[in-house]
């Protein structure tokens, strides 16, 4: 079992050996897109997108590939906020594959924000790219 099959298990959140297996290329190319991200390094961000990416943002705007990566330049880069996720589901057919996850945001005032991420990859020449990322946001819970 590798490293990431085995801390994925260790988390509670593994499946069977085969499906870890199966799912792991795919969720580390998740992992890579959102490290590289949170670290503004367009070189490793650009390592796991396709050339025809697109993401829709949580405000609903629609960013090319070129757009995504002027935007983690390391000259526009901010203090990113502590992000976890969960919830995490794979699913491939063929030299496609979806990958869900929960998002969760901490800001420095202590609010969280959810948001529930579609990443959608391709298998090409034997390695997955992502074409496309959305950010759904999660409302906030309601107190009664």
């Amino acid at each position: 079992m590798n490293i990431l099959a085995l801390g994925l298990a260790v988390a509670g959140i593994g499946m069977t050996p085969t499906a870890s297996a199966q799912d792991a290329p795919l969720r580390h190319l998740v992992e890579r897109f959102e490290t590289a991200r949170s670290l503004f390094d367009p070189a490793a961000l650009a390592d796991t997108l396709a050339p025809d990416y697109e993401e829709i943002s949580p405000i609903g705007d629609v960013d090319s590939r070129t757009q995504v990566l002027g935007f983690y330049a390391p000259t526009a880069k901010t203090p990113v906020p502590p992000i976890t996720t969960d919830d995490v589901v794979v699913r491939a057919q063929g030299p496609v594959a979806l990958v869900t996850a929960r998002r969760s945001i901490t800001f420095p005032n202590g609010t969280t924000r959810a948001v529930r991420a579609r990443y959608v990859a391709r298998l090409d020449r034997g390695q997955w790219r992502l074409i496309s990322t959305q950010y759904t946001p999660i409302p906030a819970a309601k107190t009664p």
